[in-house]
């Protein structure tokens, strides 16, 4: 457990930095952003990609009937860069605020 996940955080990371080098630079001067910095990485290079479910019972959601035994997907992806959440979700910050609040790993903190 772990190696994925880890393996695309930092690869996809150190790309981040690479394409915006202002980040790069702040982070440079203020290495305390380094915590904040993984968050981001985290939340800008979802390590898992999704995560699918069986409906257990007929619902409605936003709008849109879901049938039992119908599946459904949770894009990682496209939760982390919801702009009725996240303010300006398509930059990478490293000093973004509330960085840790992403779906990367589902909802509520994680620790490995």
């Amino acid at each position: 457990g772990g190696n994925d996940t880890t393996r695309n955080s930092i690869t996809g990371g150190v790309l981040a930095l690479n394409q915006n080098p202002a980040e790069y630079d702040k982070l440079r001067r203020e290495p305390a952003l380094i915590p904040n910095m993984v968050s981001e990485i985290i939340r800008w290079q979802t390590p898992v990609s999704s995560m699918s479910r069986r409906v257990r019972e007929d619902t409605e959601l936003r709008g849109k009937h879901i049938r039992k035994g119908d599946k459904v997907v949770m894009w990682y992806v496209s939760g982390n860069r919801d702009d009725e959440v996240i303010a300006d979700p398509m930059s990478f910050k490293v000093d973004r605020e509330n960085a840790r609040h992403h779906l990367s790993f589902g909802f509520g903190i994680h620790r490995c």
